[in-house]
């Protein structure tokens, strides 16, 4: 039988596939928060998300539209007075960016760029939906954006289920799915929002506040 000293090449080589494996089995264990964890006092979330006005999300967005579906890439970025939205392919490469300071908005999408003062009018022109970006804004929370908003909240974490909201004399519904715990805020990372016959889904990766 050949063996093999502590410091020869092979038994080094163990010791660092070891190492490589146990480390990489480390990062990927992702802890993942229990309804009792999530469970919170609904006013005390509302007011403690209330206050959060500059955050980062990424991840992957869906649009679903009858039998069309286009998927992409989400980084969007949030502050008191300003968005900046981008949506990439799986290669990275840029489908649509949006930056909205004030009452300046210029969207690039399919090799153009476009300027509004509004910016729903903005986006209506692109893509031909009004999308409620400023509502969005609170509903991408779990929080509402206008006092008529509807939410049921889950029975096992108090954490709201579902929004529904008009907007612009249109109906609007969100599903959240899914939460965990961001800095010790309660924060969905999944959720669908449905508009007439467009079905947006979203899976979020990443939240990063500032």
């Amino acid at each position: 039988m050949l063996k093999h000293s502590k410091n020869s090449p092979i038994a080094l080589m163990n010791a660092l596939i070891f190492i490589l494996v146990t480390t990489l089995t480390a990062c990927s264990t992702t802890k993942v928060a229990t309804d009792q964890q999530l469970f919170q006092n609904k006013n005390q979330r509302a007011n403690q998300l209330s206050e959060l006005t500059d955050w980062t999300i990424k991840g992957k967005i869906a649009f679903i539209e009858g039998d069309s579906k286009q998927s992409a890439n989400l980084y969007w970025h949030q502050t008191k007075n300003s968005t900046n939205l981008k949506l990439t392919t799986f290669l990275g490469v840029n489908v649509l960016s949006l930056n909205s300071t004030g009452d300046v908005h210029t969207l690039k999408a399919n090799g153009k760029t476009y300027q509004d003062d509004n910016l729903e009018d903005l986006l209506n022109q692109v893509s031909g939906i009004r999308l409620p970006v400023n509502a969005l804004v609170y509903w991408i929370k779990g929080l509402k954006a206008q006092n008529e908003d509807q939410i049921t909240y889950s029975e096992t974490t108090n954490l709201p289920e579902t929004l529904n909201a008009w907007v612009n004399n249109t109906y609007w519904q969100l599903h959240y799915k899914k939460y965990n715990l961001v800095n010790n805020l309660r924060l969905a990372n999944q959720l669908t929002i449905k508009h007439q016959h467009l079905t947006i889904k979203m899976a979020i990766h990443t939240w990063e506040l500032n």
